[in-house]
């Protein structure tokens, strides 16, 4: 399992992205023998089960991040993936395994919501200010969430997803590893088309600011007159050209 992390300022805006259709890379998910675009909530603390859009959950986080609204980036965001070759969980493991990560992280008594987006993964959104104001700074977050990765694989039976080299392992048949850079490949393709989409809401939190125009000062009329003044040979040097 593989997560990758972003925070932000506005729950709305992650929250339209996890539940909209989207314009590419979109999202299905099956109910009652339907198939419905966006995400759905499978577990959290601020949820109904089965809620098909986000209106529930941004309000209940937004009123925690008034009461320290002095807090920047209050909103943390963490997408769990299995790998290629993983069994589908269902929405009750994911939900278990989301518990487990939420303990394991340290923000389980912060509001926090689980949507699902696909067979292979959800998000776990986070916000690190809590009802009475206390905060979840979420430090070392990304080696904390491998740990925690890595747990939540010995608990669900899942594999072993690849996050470093491992010392003195034996070589593989050219098959084997062919066969797993096209698995990891399809993973990274369909993971950046996603994180471009969170990137681009991520950025509606934190526009960049317009760089400033210089504008370069008038001359003086004197400095006028001596750019215009002819120096000793200007005049010779564009003759005979």
């Amino acid at each position: 399992m593989i997560a990758k992390i972003t925070r932000g300022s506005n729950p709305g805006n992650i929250g339209a992205y996890l539940h909209g259709p989207g314009h590419a890379n979109e999202h299905f998910y099956e109910r009652n023998g339907g198939r419905y675009a966006g995400g759905v909530v499978v577990g959290g603390n601020v949820f109904v089960t089965g809620d098909a859009d986000e209106k529930a959950w941004v309000k209940e986080m937004r009123a925690a991040m008034r009461t320290r609204p002095e807090i920047t980036k209050p909103i943390w965001q963490a997408s769990l993936r299995n790998t290629a070759g993983d069994r589908r969980l269902t929405d009750a493991e994911w939900a278990q395994a989301g518990q487990s990560f939420a303990e394991s992280m340290g923000f389980a008594e912060h509001p926090w919501v689980m949507v699902r987006h696909a067979d292979d993964h959800v998000h776990v959104v986070v916000c690190r200010v809590s009802d009475e104001g206390t905060v979840w700074h979420g430090r070392n977050d990304r080696r904390a969430a491998q740990s925690a990765c890595t747990r939540l694989e010995l608990e669900h039976g899942l594999q072993t997803a690849p996050r470093r080299r491992e010392a003195g392992r034996g070589k593989r048949s050219v098959l084997a590893v062919r066969q797993q850079q096209e698995q990891q490949a399809e993973v990274v393709a369909a993971r950046r088309a996603e994180w471009e989409q969170i990137r681009k809401f991520v950025e509606l939190d934190n526009p960049a600011p317009r760089p400033q125009q210089r504008v370069a000062p008038p001359h003086s009329v004197e400095q006028a007159q001596h750019l215009r003044r002819p120096g000793p040979g200007r005049e010779d040097r564009g003759r005979g050209l």
